[in-house]
Protein backbone atom coordinates (compact mmCIF):
# COMPACT_ATOMS: atom_id res chain seq x y z
CA UNK A 1 0.00 0.00 0.00
CA UNK A 2 1.77 3.11 -1.18
CA UNK A 3 -1.07 5.25 -0.10
CA UNK A 4 -3.32 5.79 2.70
CA UNK A 5 -5.61 8.73 1.23
CA UNK A 6 -8.88 6.88 1.48
CA UNK A 7 -7.88 3.82 2.93
CA UNK A 8 -10.34 2.50 5.22
CA UNK A 9 -8.56 1.86 9.24
CA UNK A 10 -10.11 0.23 11.50
CA UNK A 11 -8.82 1.36 15.38
CA UNK A 12 -10.23 -0.40 18.53
CA UNK A 13 -8.54 0.88 21.65
CA UNK A 14 -9.11 4.45 20.31
CA UNK A 15 -10.19 6.43 22.58
CA UNK A 16 -6.74 7.10 24.17
CA UNK A 17 -2.83 6.17 24.07
CA UNK A 18 -1.29 4.33 20.85
CA UNK A 19 -5.22 3.82 19.61
CA UNK A 20 -5.68 7.45 19.52
CA UNK A 21 -2.73 8.61 18.51
CA UNK A 22 -2.60 5.55 15.29
CA UNK A 23 -6.03 7.24 14.51
CA UNK A 24 -4.74 10.64 13.95
CA UNK A 25 -1.58 9.95 12.35
CA UNK A 26 -3.68 7.62 9.80
CA UNK A 27 -6.03 10.68 9.74
CA UNK A 28 -3.11 13.16 8.52
CA UNK A 29 -2.56 10.83 5.78
CA UNK A 30 -6.24 11.49 4.71
CA UNK A 31 -7.43 7.90 5.52
CA UNK A 32 -11.27 7.21 6.12
CA UNK A 33 -11.19 6.07 9.98
CA UNK A 34 -13.71 3.93 11.88
CA UNK A 35 -12.92 4.10 15.79
CA UNK A 36 -13.95 1.73 18.16
CA UNK A 37 -13.95 2.02 21.73
CA UNK A 38 -15.58 1.19 25.31
CA UNK A 39 -15.12 4.42 25.95
CA UNK A 40 -16.54 8.30 25.06
CA UNK A 41 -14.69 8.47 21.15
CA UNK A 42 -15.72 12.07 20.46
CA UNK A 43 -12.69 13.93 21.32
CA UNK A 44 -10.76 11.51 18.91
CA UNK A 45 -13.30 12.18 16.45
CA UNK A 46 -13.08 16.04 16.13
CA UNK A 47 -9.20 15.62 16.41
CA UNK A 48 -9.56 13.23 13.42
CA UNK A 49 -11.60 16.34 11.35
CA UNK A 50 -9.25 18.74 12.35
CA UNK A 51 -5.98 16.28 10.87
CA UNK A 52 -8.29 16.31 7.62
CA UNK A 53 -9.60 12.99 8.16
CA UNK A 54 -13.76 11.18 8.46
CA UNK A 55 -14.40 8.82 11.14
CA UNK A 56 -17.35 6.80 11.96
CA UNK A 57 -17.10 5.96 15.97
CA UNK A 58 -18.60 3.00 17.35
CA UNK A 59 -19.08 2.01 21.22
CA UNK A 60 -17.27 -1.76 21.56
CA UNK A 61 -16.07 -3.94 24.22
CA UNK A 62 -13.98 -6.32 21.92
CA UNK A 63 -14.37 -9.04 24.15
CA UNK A 64 -18.58 -9.54 22.89
CA UNK A 65 -18.38 -11.56 19.81
CA UNK A 66 -21.18 -10.58 18.57
CA UNK A 67 -20.55 -6.82 18.73
CA UNK A 68 -17.67 -7.21 17.20
CA UNK A 69 -19.03 -9.18 13.98
CA UNK A 70 -21.74 -6.27 14.32
CA UNK A 71 -18.88 -3.65 13.49
CA UNK A 72 -17.44 -5.68 11.09
CA UNK A 73 -20.32 -5.75 9.18
CA UNK A 74 -21.39 -1.41 9.71
CA UNK A 75 -17.65 -0.94 8.31
CA UNK A 76 -17.94 -3.25 5.90
CA UNK A 77 -21.98 -1.79 4.64
CA UNK A 78 -20.46 1.53 5.12
CA UNK A 79 -16.98 2.27 3.69
CA UNK A 80 -17.24 -1.51 1.76
CA UNK A 81 -14.01 -2.33 2.82
CA UNK A 82 -11.53 -2.51 5.92
CA UNK A 83 -7.74 -2.11 4.02
CA UNK A 84 -5.77 -2.17 8.08
CA UNK A 85 -7.03 -3.14 10.97
CA UNK A 86 -5.23 -1.75 13.99
CA UNK A 87 -6.07 -4.14 17.74
CA UNK A 88 -5.25 -2.02 19.69
CA UNK A 89 -7.39 -2.18 22.98
CA UNK A 90 -5.82 -3.54 25.97
CA UNK A 91 -5.87 -3.91 29.79
CA UNK A 92 -3.13 -4.38 32.73
CA UNK A 93 -2.70 -6.35 36.06
CA UNK A 94 0.43 -5.90 37.98
CA UNK A 95 0.48 -8.69 40.82
CA UNK A 96 1.89 -11.96 41.55
CA UNK A 97 0.47 -14.76 39.52
CA UNK A 98 -0.88 -16.71 42.63
CA UNK A 99 -2.75 -13.20 43.89
CA UNK A 100 -4.45 -12.67 40.91
CA UNK A 101 -8.08 -14.74 40.76
CA UNK A 102 -9.47 -16.48 38.11
CA UNK A 103 -12.13 -13.43 36.68
CA UNK A 104 -8.85 -11.31 36.52
CA UNK A 105 -7.69 -13.83 34.64
CA UNK A 106 -10.28 -14.14 32.27
CA UNK A 107 -10.94 -10.17 32.00
CA UNK A 108 -7.15 -10.16 30.77
CA UNK A 109 -7.46 -12.63 28.24
CA UNK A 110 -10.61 -12.16 26.66
CA UNK A 111 -9.86 -8.42 26.43
CA UNK A 112 -5.70 -8.48 25.44
CA UNK A 113 -6.31 -12.25 23.63
CA UNK A 114 -9.38 -13.22 22.93
CA UNK A 115 -10.63 -9.39 21.52
CA UNK A 116 -7.90 -9.57 19.25
CA UNK A 117 -9.02 -13.11 17.52
CA UNK A 118 -12.46 -11.70 17.45
CA UNK A 119 -11.47 -8.88 15.29
CA UNK A 120 -9.39 -10.42 13.03
CA UNK A 121 -11.79 -13.60 12.39
CA UNK A 122 -14.68 -10.73 11.91
CA UNK A 123 -12.42 -8.92 9.00
CA UNK A 124 -10.65 -11.57 7.60
CA UNK A 125 -12.95 -13.25 5.36
CA UNK A 126 -13.80 -10.23 3.78
CA UNK A 127 -9.99 -9.30 3.33
CA UNK A 128 -9.45 -13.02 1.56
CA UNK A 129 -12.40 -12.16 -0.64
CA UNK A 130 -10.77 -8.99 -2.09
CA UNK A 131 -6.75 -10.02 -1.69
CA UNK A 132 -5.45 -7.37 0.17
CA UNK A 133 -5.51 -6.04 3.63
CA UNK A 134 -3.41 -5.39 6.85
CA UNK A 135 -3.61 -6.27 10.67
CA UNK A 136 -1.94 -4.23 13.01
CA UNK A 137 -1.75 -6.04 16.49
CA UNK A 138 -0.50 -4.01 20.03
CA UNK A 139 1.66 -6.19 21.70
CA UNK A 140 4.30 -5.40 24.13
CA UNK A 141 7.81 -6.62 24.97
CA UNK A 142 6.42 -8.79 28.27
CA UNK A 143 5.65 -11.42 25.34
CA UNK A 144 8.82 -11.91 24.68
CA UNK A 145 10.40 -12.24 28.31
CA UNK A 146 9.25 -13.12 31.31
CA UNK A 147 9.46 -10.39 34.37
CA UNK A 148 7.91 -10.19 38.26
CA UNK A 149 4.35 -9.28 38.63
CA UNK A 150 3.08 -9.14 34.95
CA UNK A 151 2.81 -12.83 34.67
CA UNK A 152 -1.42 -12.64 33.27
CA UNK A 153 -0.47 -9.65 31.46
CA UNK A 154 2.30 -11.54 29.41
CA UNK A 155 0.65 -14.78 29.01
CA UNK A 156 -2.16 -12.97 26.79
CA UNK A 157 0.25 -11.06 25.12
CA UNK A 158 2.75 -13.75 24.45
CA UNK A 159 -0.52 -15.31 23.13
CA UNK A 160 -2.09 -12.54 21.46
CA UNK A 161 1.67 -12.12 19.50
CA UNK A 162 2.10 -15.55 18.83
CA UNK A 163 -1.62 -16.01 17.10
CA UNK A 164 -0.14 -12.62 14.95
CA UNK A 165 2.81 -14.75 13.87
CA UNK A 166 0.95 -17.15 12.73
CA UNK A 167 -1.93 -15.78 11.04
CA UNK A 168 0.94 -14.12 9.26
CA UNK A 169 2.40 -17.23 7.97
CA UNK A 170 -1.19 -18.25 6.91
CA UNK A 171 -2.80 -15.35 5.27
CA UNK A 172 0.13 -14.03 3.05
CA UNK A 173 -1.06 -16.44 0.34
CA UNK A 174 -4.42 -14.19 0.39
CA UNK A 175 -2.18 -11.03 0.13
CA UNK A 176 -2.76 -9.74 3.36
CA UNK A 177 -0.11 -8.62 5.88
CA UNK A 178 0.17 -8.61 9.88
CA UNK A 179 2.39 -6.86 12.05
CA UNK A 180 3.19 -6.93 15.65
CA UNK A 181 4.06 -3.98 17.17
CA UNK A 182 6.08 -4.13 20.71
CA UNK A 183 6.04 -0.60 21.89
CA UNK A 184 7.68 -1.00 25.73
CA UNK A 185 6.86 1.73 28.04
CA UNK A 186 4.18 4.18 26.36
CA UNK A 187 1.70 6.67 27.48
CA UNK A 188 -1.36 5.11 27.24
CA UNK A 189 -3.72 5.62 30.67
CA UNK A 190 -3.06 1.55 30.59
CA UNK A 191 -1.14 1.03 33.98
CA UNK A 192 -3.66 4.16 35.68
CA UNK A 193 -6.75 1.77 34.99
CA UNK A 194 -4.95 -1.27 35.80
CA UNK A 195 -5.82 -3.64 38.77
CA UNK A 196 -3.35 -3.99 41.08
CA UNK A 197 -3.11 -7.36 43.46
CA UNK A 198 -1.31 -7.46 46.30
CA UNK A 199 -2.26 -10.00 49.78
CA UNK A 200 0.44 -6.39 52.07
CA UNK A 201 -0.20 -3.07 52.22
CA UNK A 202 3.86 -2.75 51.72
CA UNK A 203 3.15 -4.67 48.41
CA UNK A 204 0.20 -2.44 47.03
CA UNK A 205 2.11 0.44 48.07
CA UNK A 206 5.54 -1.33 46.03
CA UNK A 207 3.18 -1.71 43.28
CA UNK A 208 1.71 1.61 42.71
CA UNK A 209 5.75 2.80 43.36
CA UNK A 210 6.68 0.31 40.46
CA UNK A 211 3.39 2.09 38.34
CA UNK A 212 4.92 5.41 39.05
CA UNK A 213 8.80 3.91 37.84
CA UNK A 214 7.63 3.26 34.59
CA UNK A 215 5.47 5.91 33.92
CA UNK A 216 8.89 8.15 34.25
CA UNK A 217 9.99 6.32 31.09
CA UNK A 218 7.03 6.41 29.21
CA UNK A 219 7.52 7.47 25.87
CA UNK A 220 4.94 9.51 23.76
CA UNK A 221 1.73 7.25 21.89
CA UNK A 222 2.70 9.28 18.37
CA UNK A 223 6.22 7.73 18.55
CA UNK A 224 4.94 4.20 18.13
CA UNK A 225 2.10 5.42 16.03
CA UNK A 226 4.34 7.31 13.42
CA UNK A 227 5.91 3.59 12.79
CA UNK A 228 2.87 2.01 11.80
CA UNK A 229 2.24 3.20 8.36
CA UNK A 230 5.59 2.32 7.25
CA UNK A 231 5.43 -0.82 8.59
CA UNK A 232 2.26 -1.66 6.98
CA UNK A 233 3.67 -0.42 3.64
CA UNK A 234 6.53 -2.72 3.92
CA UNK A 235 4.34 -5.34 5.63
CA UNK A 236 6.74 -6.17 8.55
CA UNK A 237 6.65 -9.03 10.99
CA UNK A 238 7.54 -7.39 14.23
CA UNK A 239 8.49 -3.79 14.66
CA UNK A 240 10.49 -3.23 18.38
CA UNK A 241 10.17 1.14 19.47
CA UNK A 242 11.62 1.52 22.45
CA UNK A 243 14.99 1.40 23.93
CA UNK A 244 14.16 -1.89 26.48
CA UNK A 245 11.62 -3.36 23.92
CA UNK A 246 15.34 -4.21 22.05
CA UNK A 247 17.01 -4.86 25.64
CA UNK A 248 14.36 -7.26 26.82
CA UNK A 249 13.64 -9.06 24.12
CA UNK A 250 17.86 -9.82 22.74
CA UNK A 251 18.98 -10.30 26.25
CA UNK A 252 16.19 -13.06 26.70
CA UNK A 253 16.82 -14.75 23.37
CA UNK A 254 20.95 -14.94 23.84
CA UNK A 255 21.05 -14.93 27.66
CA UNK A 256 18.38 -16.94 28.74
CA UNK A 257 19.83 -18.38 31.75
CA UNK A 258 21.48 -14.44 32.97
CA UNK A 259 17.89 -13.00 31.90
CA UNK A 260 15.86 -15.45 34.42
CA UNK A 261 18.68 -15.01 37.11
CA UNK A 262 18.29 -10.93 37.12
CA UNK A 263 14.57 -11.38 36.84
CA UNK A 264 14.67 -13.49 40.02
CA UNK A 265 16.68 -11.39 41.77
CA UNK A 266 14.70 -8.42 41.08
CA UNK A 267 11.61 -10.59 42.48
CA UNK A 268 13.40 -11.27 45.47
CA UNK A 269 14.24 -8.08 46.39
CA UNK A 270 11.46 -6.64 45.84
CA UNK A 271 9.12 -9.44 47.21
Amino acid sequence: MRSFEDAVVVVTGAANGIGRATALTFARLRARLALADIRPLAEVADGVAAAGGTARTFELDVRDRDRVNDLAAAVLSEFGRADVVVNSAGVLILGEMRLVPPDDLRWIMDTNFWGVAHVVQAFLPSMIERGSGHFVNISSPNALAPVPYVGAYSASKAAMTMLSETLRLEVAKHGIGVTTVCPGFTRTGLRGEARYRADTAAKAEFLIGLRKRIERREIDPFRVARKIPGAVRRDRALVRISPETYLVSWAYRFTPRLFRKVSESLFRRTA
